[in-house]
């Protein structure tokens, strides 16, 4: 089958090309099987066209539906439908990764992120949910629930006595449509908890960055207005980086996991070095993301990173234990 509608596909894309003055075109299909006829019509072009934009993702342009595409598109539905009531009975639990200062090898801040403990006990991470969640524009919903949580708790230790943390907390491209109720609710926030501004940094990614100038820019100058900090989270990952550096409002700048993820080649650290010199001469703090062994650090300290982050220091973890660990 598949070979058939490649064959189909070669002499459409060759007639319309011949007929037309078009200098490209490609064409995908998607197959389900048929295995029992009383399947209805809607699941049927569903199935077959879920198969089809995965067809998207192939060099064959011929995808079929399987087990593993039907689990996928389950566990979306699933995601979906349970969503709101999950945010009603608070799953959605913050997790902290702590990021360590390059001079003193202490922990300075954290990252609040989060996950989806099911009321089944199974445990959702975010590559699991929060693509579903984007598609959808659930993702509001949650990171205004995560903003709350991560507030709370640093207004419950300020009331109790306890040492404070600066959080960094991440920005969805969504809010970018809608920055006006953002900043609304993110005034709410502060004004109800009334945390120092010290405490809180917020992380946009460079990818938004480049899609919404103007608007990033706009949320940028607001939490300035409030003596907050901006992080431009996987700094490195798009194409406009050199570029943007002479005109960027962030405070601080994290830099890709990617840079590290294939450890260190004499060619990669020069990169880093040269990357490194730019953001120091242009006053950025130094986040960097993904580090995994003794040499990424050593390296990283050498050249002046300010704070170092990854699975060589500690995994993201639990609130309690999180409170244990700074206790």
């Amino acid at each position: 089958m598949r070979e058939k509608i490649s064959a189909y596909h070669k002499q459409a894309i060759r007639e319309v090309l011949e007929s037309y003055p078009l200098n490209y075109m490609t064409l995908n299909t998607g197959v389900y099987y048929l295995n029992d006829t009383d399947t209805p019509a809607e699941e049927v072009i569903s199935h077959a066209n879920i198969a089809r934009r995965r067809a998207k993702e192939t060099s064959t342009c011929v995808f079929e539906y399987n087990a593993e595409l039907s689990s996928t598109e389950q566990k979306r539905a699933e995601t979906i439908h349970s969503f709101q009531n999950a945010l009603a009975k608070k799953e959605f639990q913050i997790y902290f990764q702590p990021k360590i200062s390059g001079k003193t090898q202490e922990i300075a801040s954290a990252e609040v992120l989060v996950r989806w403990l099911r009321e089944d006990g199974t445990l959702w991470f975010p590559d699991s949910f929060l693509p579903i969640l984007e598609e959808t524009g659930e993702i509001e919903s949650l990171d205004y629930y995560v903003y709350n949580a991560a507030f709370q708790w640093l207004a419950d230790r300020r009331e109790n006595g306890l040492p404070l943390l600066p959080l960094s907390l991440n920005v969805s491209p969504i809010h970018f449509r809608k920055i006006d109720t953002f900043t609304q609710r993110i005034t709410q926030l502060l004004d109800h908890y009334q945390i120092p501004s010290k405490y809180l940094v917020f992380e946009i990614t460079e990818t938004t960055y480049i899609h919404n100038i103007d608007a990033v820019n706009q949320m940028i100058r607001f939490f300035h207005d409030r003596d907050i900090r901006i992080s431009m989270d996987d700094f490195g990952s798009g194409y406009s980086s050199l570029n943007s550096l002479k005109d960027i409002l962030f405070d601080e700048v994290k830099i890709d996991k990617h840079f590290l993820s294939a450890g260190l080649s004499e060619k990669g650290k020069i990169v880093l070095e040269e990357m490194f010199h730019l953001l120091k001469r242009t006053d950025k703090w130094i986040v960097c993301e993904g580090v995994e062994t003794k040499e990424m650090v050593d390296f990283l300290i050498a050249e002046g990173c300010d704070e170092l982050q990854g699975f060589y220091y500690y995994k993201p973890m639990e609130q309690k234990k999180f409170e244990e660990l700074i206790a």
